[in-house]
């Protein structure tokens, strides 16, 4: 038996579904023969020795902790083939400059939005955001850094019991780097997609984010600042989301 045959029927194992925690219709979603041989290829670029557990579920995607040969930690994010929205997700392709060139279709739709998102995490980084360091991408595939401890992945900040007020203003200040450096409007961005690791807010999920240079990009980014400033506010965190998109827009870094 080949590594691939292998590797297929190690994941179609209810011992690996069950582990995964995943009923039979989301499992048939993610592992697809395509995503199959797209993991494979993974595993042997970056040396992955197995995926452990599932960080995270969403509709569009499923994030794992993967093990490297050198006993390095990381994060494997699966874009799920056949749930990705054609007509939801071109409103935040089309437009964005970085992406013209792109002969997009419903078929490579998915492989754009995962590199769509290494390109986002990049600038990110780059701009000095907290995001997850962006280690590769192949087809379906991102492979990134895993944010958490051996315990378990860092908690989303509305699961958090306090210290909301100085998350803000560092949050503030990421939002700011992001318009500003990185030239991002992260078009999706609340309570949901925030990590707390190492005593900083971390941006995730940055498949959406747009170039400031998009159309819509001033609306999305009214609408993170509205998000956000609704979820300090019931915190009990002084947040003014006019204030704040003045200093996100200004010209000046007050």
């Amino acid at each position: 038996m080949n590594d691939k045959s292998a590797l297929k029927q190690l994941i179609e194992s209810d011992e690996f579904s069950n582990r995964l925690n995943l009923d039979r219709k989301t499992y048939g979603l993610v592992f697809d023969r395509r995503t199959l041989n797209a993991i494979y290829e993974v595993i042997k670029k970056y040396d992955i020795d197995y995926i452990d557990f599932p960080i995270s579920s969403g509709k569009e995607s499923l994030i794992f902790n993967v093990k490297l040969r050198n006993g390095i930690t990381r994060a494997l994010k699966i874009y799920k083939m056949s749930t990705l929205k054609f007509s939801n997700t071109m409103e935040y392709i089309k437009g964005d400059y970085r992406f013209d060139k792109e002969k997009i279709n419903r078929s490579n739709l998915v492989f754009v939005w995962a590199q769509k998102e290494f390109t986002n995490l990049q600038s990110l980084r780059d701009s000095g955001v907290h995001a997850p360091k962006p280690y590769g991408f192949y087809k379906n595939i991102l492979l990134m850094s895993y944010l958490g401890s051996s315990k378990g992945p860092a908690l989303q900040i509305k699961d958090l019991n306090g210290g909301f007020d100085e998350i803000y203003v560092k949050l503030r200040e990421a939002i700011w780097k992001m318009y500003n450096k990185a030239g991002i409007v992260h078009a999706d961005l609340s309570e949901y997609n925030i990590l707390y690791y190492r005593n900083n807010p971390y941006i995730i999920d940055v498949g959406q984010s747009v170039s400031t240079k998009h159309p819509m990009a001033l609306e999305f980014l009214k609408r993170d600042i509205k998000n956000i400033s609704t979820f300090f506010i019931k915190k009990g965190v002084k947040c003014d989301p006019i204030e704040l998109y003045s200093y996100v827009k200004g010209d000046t870094h007050a």
